[in-house]
């Protein structure tokens, strides 16, 4: 068998160092099961406000155009596929006419 595939025993993992409990930059998993469930609903609850300052949003004047494009957009696409809809159902019926 490879040693690539291989588990290495005990005595040839490498040390690690005060502290490190396996977690990712400075045990944030270990941080996560410590804390209560309260604190870890508190915790999102923080980050989610953190996150939200962050946020940009749209100004007003942004809103409407982008509303106003989409309706523009969607009567357009609605009127084009109801005239392909309604040119390949007078071309079956035309067909129908030249079978019977």
């Amino acid at each position: 068998m490879s040693r690539v595939t291989e588990f290495p025993d005990e005595e040839e993992r490498p040390a690690r160092a005060a502290g490190d409990d396996g977690g990712d930059e400075g045990g944030r998993i270990s941080k996560l099961s410590k804390l209560s469930y309260a604190g870890r609903i508190s915790d999102f609850y923080q980050n989610v406000k953190l996150e939200m300052r962050k946020t940009s949003w749209p100004t007003r004047s942004e809103v409407w155009t982008t509303t106003v494009i989409v309706l523009i957009a969607v009567l357009f696409f609605g009127f084009y596929l109801w005239g392909i809809d309604r040119l390949v159902t007078l071309g079956f019926e035309a067909l129908e006419k030249l079978i019977r």
